[in-house]
């Protein structure tokens, strides 16, 4: 049986809860919603859960960190598979997704701060769109979601973990090709 390791990004705190920068947290809730947890580890910087599904082991990383230290997860997160991040994206329209095998950080302070720790661009990842922006980088990110936006992030954070099962089993090319030109309106 396979290990898949993914890191939802997001702020911890009960104000950042709903945020458009925490998608990656709101990814790792309903993952768990639907694939309940058979343990949870929780660490100084981070919360890790594993499960079982699809004759695989997810661990699932919430870092406890605040978005722009990510990378200090892997201080104490000994990893050597290849990881998952699923984080918010700017560039792209609200219901669309992106998967891409590695990169640069487009501007996201997480994922710079994860690919400085680890010393590589070479990061798989799933990008959500909450764009397009209307403030401020910084204020529309840590903006909430409307009720009909909250809509859409709901079905596409489900279409996540479709996804996120798809790369584990398939690979990432495979995903790629089926969930890219994912749109929920």
């Amino acid at each position: 049986m396979s290990d898949f390791v993914v890191v939802g990004l997001g702020n911890p705190g009960l104000q950042y809860i709903l945020t458009r920068h925490n998608i990656g947290f709101l990814f790792l809730d309903k993952f768990i919603k639907r694939y309940p947890p058979v343990s949870t580890v929780e660490k100084k910087e981070y919360v890790s859960y594993t499960l079982q599904t699809e004759g695989m082991i997810f661990h699932l990383i919430r870092p406890l960190t605040f978005m722009n230290l990510s990378g200090r997860i892997f201080d104490s997160l000994k990893v050597t598979d290849t990881i998952l991040l699923v984080h918010d994206d700017l560039d792209l329209p609200l219901g669309r997704l992106r998967i891409r095998s590695n990169g640069s950080s487009g501007g996201h302070k997480g994922v710079k701060s994860i690919m400085s720790v680890l010393g590589t661009k070479e990061i798989p990842r799933i990008r959500v769109g909450i764009g397009p922006k209307t403030l401020d980088a910084v204020d529309f990110v840590l903006s909430e979601f409307s009720n009909e936006e909250l809509r859409i992030i709901d079905e596409i954070v489900d279409i996540c973990v479709d996804a996120t099962i798809a790369i584990a089993k398939d690979g990432i090319t495979t995903a790629m090709n089926r969930f890219n030109s994912t749109k929920v309106i």
